[in-house]
């Protein structure tokens, strides 16, 4: 079988002012994708919704715009999986004597050991973030290659793919629940995690380990 991985991150430095980090990943059938875009572009058109779907540029007048596109996903055949790290700033270099790199590859593996299988071919797509991309890409290639049939990854900007965005949503909105250092009274930002939670049945910090359409990792590295 042949599918596709659609990743992205927040807060992945280690100097930000966060000090949690959330890693995330759609999965789905390569023979879906293109009717997966097509889909979520028409919700888009039906809504009046021409931007990019982005967490950090939700509007207040499009709440049922994303309702609709939380129904699409948890109707589908997509599965997401994130891995939460509470606190990356105290316990990185402490508790596992590694450099931020080395870590940033442990995070993805643990992200996506549950989508990969070893007689299945896979192409990953990693939204772009900084010029350190091409290095990384060549090294995940290689981890991740050793749980797949082949394993080809990609860099692309968030505004390629609809479901990169998707994507984007959903770690905005575990990022968001789980931060301790602002003020959380975003009506709009609110009202999605509530309704992906009323979809779930869970909160966004965690999730039981056998849940498989939207699964929420929680690492504890202390």
């Amino acid at each position: 079988m042949k599918y596709k991985i659609f990743c992205d991150e927040s807060n992945h430095l280690l100097n930000t002012k966060s000090n949690l980090m959330v890693n995330g990943a759609i999965h789905l059938c390569e023979d879906e994708v293109k009717q997966v875009n097509i889909d979520i572009k028409a919700l888009k058109h039906k809504h009046n919704y021409f931007n990019e779907l982005k967490w950090t540029k939700l509007l207040n007048s499009k709440k049922d715009f994303y309702k609709d596109i939380i129904d699409y996903f948890f109707d589908s055949n997509m599965s997401f999986k994130a891995t939460f790290i509470p606190d990356k700033k105290q316990n990185v270099h402490k508790q596992y004597n590694k450099s931020h790199d080395e870590f940033y590859y442990i995070v993805y593996y643990y992200t996506m050991r549950n989508f990969m299988n070893i007689s299945n071919e896979y192409k990953i797509y990693l939204d772009y973030k900084d010029i350190n991309g091409g290095k990384r890409i060549k090294e995940l290639q290689k981890r991740l290659g050793r749980n797949a049939n082949k394993c080809d990854i990609y860099i692309i900007h968030s505004q390629e793919s609809q479901i990169l965005q998707l994507c984007d949503l959903f770690i905005g909105a575990i990022s968001y629940k789980n931060r301790d250092d602002i003020e959380k009274n975003s009506e709009i930002k609110n009202f999605i995690i509530s309704y992906v939670e009323s979809k779930t049945r869970f909160e966004l910090i965690s999730t039981p380990p056998w849940e498989e359409k939207f699964n929420i990792f929680k690492w504890n590295l202390a």
